[in-house]
């Protein structure tokens, strides 16, 4: 049955399948897209709190002791046995073994595991590189011998005896060889199941002139290299990917090394230009394409060669343009991003210190699985920035992400996020599965999530007509984990600030099920909770009300886990003043906002 209340016009949202955007006017973005989320996931279509992490205990010991005080330069996954995670830290190298009992993960030094004393990697290097080849775990960091760990035994490579060579830049293997970047060159190991073994360099001089492979000089060194997927193909690999700050190109070199001889380089084909891969951390399969941290943006091979001939060859993530815009780009080539439950996750928003090296304050989220089913799939979207905030004693701090790694372990793929807390130290954080987990797990200290999300602004369909907002009315389900808060704000057209509405909180009592007693608490819902009238304080600049305007935005936050359903806002058509009284108001005005919470100082006096 309709509501009739004559003169009453309300507008909200409902599914969100369309995720973040801010990058465009909250006023010319969808209904179902938000102008900001943290925190926050769109999978399923509806606004619900992120995944949880959870920190990963380590055995005691000194090499744990080691591992966590001193400067990170580096991680990588090893896929041996069950599988490890492999970090350097203060040109050191160590082993993280998941437990088969128990939750502490064993910490392992192996910097001089063959019981030489020279096995030490460079101290200065902000990032280290990493690759598998076959059983072998290369480590380069541009300037010692790489460092060769095959799950039992540390060794330099011997490069006086044509082994894995010293490189500047990112490493691959494909097609059965380790491949190098030294500035703008690249070369090519021995194929796998050859007399020489992969670790050896000796066929790159079967290359007609000798020598290596290069790019164009204009495109500057190589940044990132790696592997295209390929179906239908031996090996499941295709070309490979040579990427710089300002191009990338798809490579073929032809597998027979008796083939070399007539080569003196590869098919190079240019695929994009003006904006290449800014490092290989961030550079990441998905599926048949490749997505990577350029410059302006995240950008992926797939498109830049469908929008090749369109003019502006843009990026793919203006919708987060409010935060990669506080990136700075000198530390562009650290950031690292991984595919992980069908999301590419980025680190963003760097945060520098020259004890500690590159941090960023948390991730941007691209879900490609956000409604997905045999009737159709929906585009991908941004659920918005994440971030790690974790309460210790009475402060709350940001923890910054370093590097993000994933591998199989026990045959299932887990991500963990290198992290650095307010002292300086490092953790390792896991990142749950969507579902799994409904609250951040500092070992036995249970942290609720804090969610926020910006609406677009609503005009309610009635364009240059001024109205009152009167009330809002928010319906939310997937309440669990005991008290959940909630806050609103709201503003007024193009105020700048946001305006304090209302705080309340709900109680959703939750346990883990206890099939015994029968007892088997469920997450819940809370339809139509209402919020009052707003202020009705002037404003400083224009002499009218918050409430009163042609169009309002909102703010929701909630700690705690919940999923919004629907959020609607009520207002009435207002009487304007009649045009011959209208005075046009020259003086000097001030408006000031909170730089914390953002919120118009003129409501805090």
């Amino acid at each position: 049955m309709a509501i009739v209340d004559a003169g009453r016009v309300v507008d909200g949202i409902t599914s969100l399948s369309g995720g973040m955007d801010s990058g465009r006017s909250p006023g010319t973005i969808g209904k179902n897209q938000c102008a900001y989320a943290q925190n926050v996931t769109f999978r399923g279509g509806y606004a619900k709190t992120r995944p949880g992490f959870k920190r990963v205990s380590l055995a005691t010991g000194a090499a744990a002791t080691a591992l966590t005080t001193n400067r990170f330069q580096g991680a990588g996954y090893y896929d041996y046995s069950d599988g490890q995670l492999v970090a350097v830290v203060a040109g050191r190298t160590y082993t993280l073994t998941p437990p088969s009992t128990g939750t502490d993960w064993a910490v392992s030094d192996i910097t001089y595991n063959d019981g030489s004393s020279d096995t030490v990697m460079s101290t200065t290097r902000e990032r280290v590189h990493m690759v598998q080849a076959e059983n072998y775990l290369i480590i380069q960091d541009g300037t010692t011998a790489p460092f060769i760990w095959d799950g039992s035994a540390s060794r330099h490579s011997n490069t006086g005896a044509s082994e894995v060579p010293v490189g500047t830049g990112p490493m691959a293997y494909g097609q059965g060889r380790l491949w190098v970047a030294q500035g703008r060159n690249f070369i090519a190991g021995d194929i796998v199941g050859g007399s020489n073994g992969v670790l050896k360099f000796t066929e790159n001089n079967y290359l007609a002139g000798g020598g290596a492979f290069t790019v164009p000089t204009a495109s500057g060194n190589i940044t990132a290299m790696r592997f295209v997927s390929s179906p239908n193909t031996a090996l499941g690999q295709g070309e490979l990917m040579v990427m710089t700050s300002d191009a990338a190109y798809s490579v073929v070199v032809p597998a027979d090394r008796y083939d070399w001889f007539a080569v003196s380089d590869p098919q190079q084909r240019v695929v994009l230009i003006h904006n290449g891969a800014m490092g290989h951390f961030s550079t990441e399969l998905v599926n048949g394409d490749i997505f990577m941290r350029s410059r302006d943006g995240i950008r992926s091979i797939v498109q830049a060669v469908r929008d090749f001939q369109s003019l502006g060859n843009t990026p793919m993530s203006r919708e987060m343009h409010r935060i990669i815009k506080y990136d700075e780009p000198k530390y562009l080539q650290y950031t690292s991003g991984v595919l992980f439950d069908n999301r590419y996750l980025l680190t963003a928003q760097s945060s520098h210190n020259s004890s500690t090296g590159i941090g960023y304050k948390g991730l941007m989220a691209l879900d490609f699985d956000l409604i997905s089913g045999l009737s159709g799939k929906a585009p991908p979207a941004y659920d918005g920035f994440w971030k790690l905030d974790i309460t210790r004693g009475s402060t709350t701090h940001n923890m910054n992400f370093l590097q993000l790694v994933k591998g199989r372990f026990d045959g299932v793929e887990r991500c963990f996020a290198f992290v650095r807390n307010a002292d300086g130290d490092t953790e390792i954080w896991e990142l749950t599965n969507d579902g799994d987990q409904i609250e951040d797990i500092d070992g036995t200290t249970e942290h609720k999530i804090t969610s926020e999300l910006e609406t677009p602004s609503f005009d309610f369909g009635t364009t240059g007509s001024a109205k009152m907002l009167e009330s809002g009315d928010i319906w939310m389900d997937e309440v669990t984990g005991g008290t959940v808060t909630f806050h609103a704000d709201f503003h007024p057209d193009q105020y700048p600030c946001w305006v304090s509405w209302q705080d309340w909180s709900v109680i959703a009592e939750y346990q883990s099920s206890d099939c015994e007693s029968l007892v088997d608490y469920q997450k819940q819902y809370r339809p139509r909770m209402r919020l009052g009238m707003p202020s009705q304080v002037e404003e400083p600049a224009t002499g009218k009300p918050f409430n009163y305007g042609w169009e309002f935005a909102a703010r929701l936050k909630w700690t705690g886990h919940a999923r919004l359903k629907l959020f609607r806002l009520n207002s009435r058509e207002a009487q304007e003043e009649p045009y011959a009284n209208v005075d046009m108001d020259g003086t000097a005005k001030a408006i000031a906002c909170d730089c914390l919470t953002g919120v118009s100082s003129a409501t805090n006096q």
